[in-house]
């Protein structure tokens, strides 16, 4: 048992109702919570009516666990002509956490300030400049996207993601807040996955602990893929996202055009690219095997996951995603590209990773994956339940006791710390 001690986190999303960035600042704080006295500073308008009825119905939460509000200040109509002035919004939200901070800390003395969420390195707030033990992460968004992809995305994807990446290059290595934050002394960084691990290393000389910004949720049922009941039935192949040209569905309908088996392509989520993918099917013939569900509840997505027999993961630009670590629970083998934070949770126990070349050869290697697949079913099944093996790996109560791992020995490297 870790002693206990008292921790402020800056978790601008945090939410018990949702997934991705909130869902992760409230599986975190509540975590930590079972263990040490937690004060979280997050954002009023979309956490707070959520957190306070939450609250309301588990009162025990409260016993160690205490929460700040800030309101951040917004223009939506400025955003939509350019969205970028988020951060401009997002920069003074966090300016008035550290200030808010400042006060709680005379009042509580805590051990360690943490900078929790959001994940991405561009605003690494201001808790960094308050003398205590400072631990920074998950950190996420250091990596580009491959650029020998770009081109296949389209017009607006090609624009989009070129000038990331080149804004990327310019922001990882000029951006004096972030280097200030990662290279002050008592200080711990956490990256959300090996890649991000390299470029912390590469770009500020510091190291990291990797922690994924995902985890695990415990689920009420166990479900290894459905077997096959013959090689003569189709594989059910599952797909899952925002509907943008980063998630780059396109790239696995250029594989399924070229195989040689049997199949169904199940597509949840809705976007921006619906269409233009849905046309694309169209032209390539493969309409006939595409079911498209938009987004739906959540019980009838569990319901075609765990009927599935293979979940294909095509993003050029992600870190791990939710999603991920669901496939896995569901027993479902992953065939995905081999970077990201796919390139960390994906494994050769649990799925198939192709090579991040060109487009062209990863169609060809999507295609000879989920041929293989088909093909040979004993592999097929090793792989799934390697897959719920392989998620128990990212239990939230995994990464928290890695934190409080990260938390005792930064204490035990500071001389002012009893």
């Amino acid at each position: 048992m870790p002693k206990k001690l008292k921790i402020l986190i800056s978790a601008y999303a945090c939410s018990p109702n949702r997934g991705s960035e909130p869902g992760m600042g409230w599986n975190f704080v509540i975590g930590l919570s079972k263990f040490h006295e937690v004060h979280v500073i997050t954002e009023t308008l979309k956490w707070k009516k959520e957190i306070e009825e939450h609250l309301a119905i588990f009162p025990e939460y409260k016993n160690n666990l205490n929460f700040y509000f800030i309101e951040k200040k917004r223009n939506k109509k400025l955003r939509k002509i350019w969205p970028p002035s988020y951060y401009w919004f997002y920069k003074k939200w966090q300016k008035n956490a550290y200030h808010l901070a400042l006060e709680l800390d005379k009042k509580v003395n805590f051990d360690i300030v943490h900078q929790l969420n959001m994940v991405g390195y561009r605003e690494p707030g201001y808790l960094w400049k308050i003398d205590k033990p400072f631990v920074w992460g998950p950190i996420g968004g250091l990596e580009n996207s491959p650029w020998s992809f770009l081109p296949s995305l389209g017009i607006k994807g090609l624009l989009f993601y070129t000038g990331r990446n080149i804004y990327n290059i310019i922001q990882r290595n000029f951006s004096k807040r972030a280097k200030q934050s990662a290279k002050r002394t008592k200080a711990s960084l956490i990256s959300a996955t090996p890649g991000n691990n390299k470029l912390i290393n590469d770009l500020w000389n510091n190291n990291s602990e990797i922690i994924c910004e995902v985890g695990q949720e415990k689920q009420d049922i166990e479900i290894i893929a459905t077997k096959r009941i013959s090689t003569t039935e189709p594989l059910k192949i599952i797909w899952s996202g925002q509907h943008t040209p980063g998630k780059n569905l396109q790239l696995l309908l250029d594989a399924l055009e070229n195989v040689t088996v049997p199949y169904e392509l199940h597509i949840l989520g809705k976007g921006e690219m619906t269409n233009k993918w849905k046309k694309i099917a169209q032209n390539k013939g493969l309409s006939k095997y595409c079911n498209w569900y938009g987004w739906i509840e959540r019980q009838k997505a569990i319901d075609i996951m765990s009927a599935g027999h293979v979940f294909c993961i095509t993003s050029i630009s992600d870190l791990t995603s939710t999603v991920t670590l669901e496939a896995l629970s569901y027993g479902l083998p992953i065939v995905c590209l081999d970077h990201c934070g796919f390139a960390h949770v994906v494994n050769k126990t649990c799925g198939l990773k192709i090579p991040v070349t060109t487009p062209k050869k990863a169609i060809i290697g999507f295609k000879k994956a989920i041929e293989t697949l088909y093909f040979d079913e004993s592999l097929r099944q090793k792989l799934a339940e390697g897959a719920l093996i392989r998620a128990q790996d990212f239990s939230w109560e995994g990464k928290i006791e890695k934190l409080n791992s990260i938390y005792t020995k930064l204490l035990s490297e500071d001389p002012t710390h009893t």
